[in-house]
Formats: structure tokens, sequence, C-alpha cells
């Protein structure tokens, strides 16, 4: 049974964000295209001014197609302390061992997001 679930992807769980898009508290934005400083354009011709980026994972783990100076390792991991890079507003969250054992898990991503949160309102 382990098997079988490790190859489906993961998913969301309960209604608050089907809820949040639906009052439009969240709005989903088409694929990212380019980054310029603080402005995304996205596949659908829009843009939107953005102050810090979480990349959250739950996929496969490859980071090749970022380029930042500094960000990825020799190994192809992401540089950061406890989800906090260098790179002003760019945080990780739901590494493997990103701090703790459970860091990669949805049980216990919920440490590590409190941590980011305190991090960013600072």
């Amino acid at each position: 049974m382990g098997q079988f679930l490790s190859k489906r992807h993961d998913p969301i769980f309960g209604l608050e964000l089907k809820n949040l898009i639906k009052n439009a508290t969240v709005e989903l934005k088409s694929r990212t295209q380019s980054i310029h400083n603080d402005l995304f354009y996205f596949e659908d011709h829009t843009q939107l001014h953005v102050d810090n980026v979480i990349w959250s994972t739950g996929f496969k783990e490859e980071y090749s197609w970022i380029q930042i100076d500094d960000l990825i390792d020799s190994n192809g991991d992401p540089i950061h302390q406890r989800g906090v890079t260098t790179i002003e507003g760019l945080y990780f969250l739901g590494l493997p061992w990103q701090f703790r054992r459970g860091s990669g898990l949805l049980y216990g991503v919920g440490k590590d997001a409190n941590y980011l949160y305190q991090q960013i309102c600072n």
C-alpha cells in the first residue's frame, strides 16, 4: 500500500482553500513566465507585485531551472537556514529535514511554517 501511495500526488485536505478561492481571498494565477525584481509575469499576460515567495515542496525536488546566484549548492539543494535564504523575500517550506525529521511531512510542517511566518513578520 505504501508503494502505491508514494507514487500518487499529495492531496489537498479540507475545504479551506476552495472557500478562499471562492470568496476571492486567494487568487489562482497561471504559470509564472518570468520575474524581474519583485514583479512576476504570468503566462496569461498578467503581472503581480510580490514581496515574499515561500517555495513549498510536495513534488519532485529539482531546482536546476532556478537561476539565482548563491541559492543552490553543488548537490543541487537550496541553501537556507530553517527555510530562510540569503535572498530577501525567498523562503523554502516542506524540505526533508529542513529543521527536523517531520519538516517534509504534512504532520510536521506546521512548526516550520510558523517559524517562517515569524521571520517574515519581523
